[in-house]
């Protein structure tokens, strides 16, 4: 377990360097900063993540196309992207319909200007969904997920790098009132709050279905040996969800309501049960690796 103790690592010194320099940065930028220095936390750990991502990278020796996923030839990622956008795209507008019929969900049409706003949404959906499906699979499925497979069987890397994804969406660093949130050690107070929801019972049934979504792009990245379906997956995913909690808000007062969890109001028991079909129909029935990993 190595490589999972080097990127967890990693994650944990981030933070702890971010949280040492989070006043001074909060200081020199507090004019455009409303929310408070908490917000830096997260933001400030990963640009200082990024160095010691590419040190792992070398360390591993899969700091190179087909280490990070990347080996498809440009018209065959592109081609496998689209694919995989499209299948994201489906997959979460069943399960927003579903929601809908089930009423955990409601249509909250805008008062005005609908055509804009829709377009403004949309464009930002698309545009976001790709940036954060090229971070965060280049990261997870591409180093992560490579590092602990040249190590471990593919269960094990299962395992652990879905565990690790789903565990980094809840660390929370809470706002610090008052005097606290301008001192030197504010930082190293919301650090210590930060991981607070992992002994909340109520991230359960969220956690377990980032889970099954880490598992699901596990297998797909295991079967075609490279990351770009899986970015059109997650790209896929993140913009029905920005357009569906832009258009619909959530009544939790639905008899169903237990179906999805207080992450983001979309996913939980629900989408956990989607993901395990479509992961044990992918695992038993997709394509062999087009590519070894070395």
């Amino acid at each position: 377990m190595r490589a999972f103790s080097y990127f967890v690592l990693l994650i944990l010194g981030a933070l702890v360097i971010s949280a040492l320099i989070n006043y001074p940065i909060y200081a020199l930028l507090q004019e455009g900063l409303s929310k408070g220095p908490h917000k830096l936390i997260n933001t400030t750990a990963k640009l200082i993540a990024i160095p010691g991502f590419i040190l792992l990278l070398r360390h591993f020796a899969i700091a190179n196309k087909a280490g990070l996923g990347y080996g498809l030839p440009r018209p065959a990622f592109i081609r496998d992207l689209l694919h995989g956008w499209l299948s994201g795209f489906l997959i979460l507008l069943l399960l927003s319909a579903v929601l809908l019929l089930l009423g955990v969900r409601v249509i909250r049409p805008p008062v005005d200007e609908l055509f804009f706003l829709l377009f403004k949404t949309t464009l930002v959906a698309l545009i976001g969904g790709l940036l954060i499906g090229f971070i965060e699979e280049t990261f997870f499925r591409g180093g992560l997920f490579s590092a602990i497979r040249k190590q471990h069987s593919f269960t094990v890397t299962l395992l652990l790098s879905s565990l690790f994804y789903a565990g980094l969406h809840f660390i929370n660093p809470p706002p610090l009132t008052g005097d606290e949130a301008h001192t030197w050690f504010s930082g190293i107070k919301i650090l210590s709050g930060a991981f607070s929801q992992y002994t909340d019972w109520a991230i359960f049934d969220s956690f377990l279905a980032l889970f099954g979504l880490g598992a699901f792009f596990a297998v797909v990245r295991e079967r075609t040996g490279n990351i770009a379906y899986c970015i059109g997956l997650h790209a896929g995913f993140v913009f029905v969800i920005k357009l569906v909690r832009q258009f619909t808000e959530l009544d939790t007062a639905s008899a169903f309501s237990f179906v999805v969890g207080n992450y983001d109001g979309m996913i939980g028991y629900l989408s956990a049960a989607g993901m395990l079909v479509h992961t044990l129909i992918v695992y038993r029935y997709w394509r062999v690796p087009k590519q070894v990993l070395a």
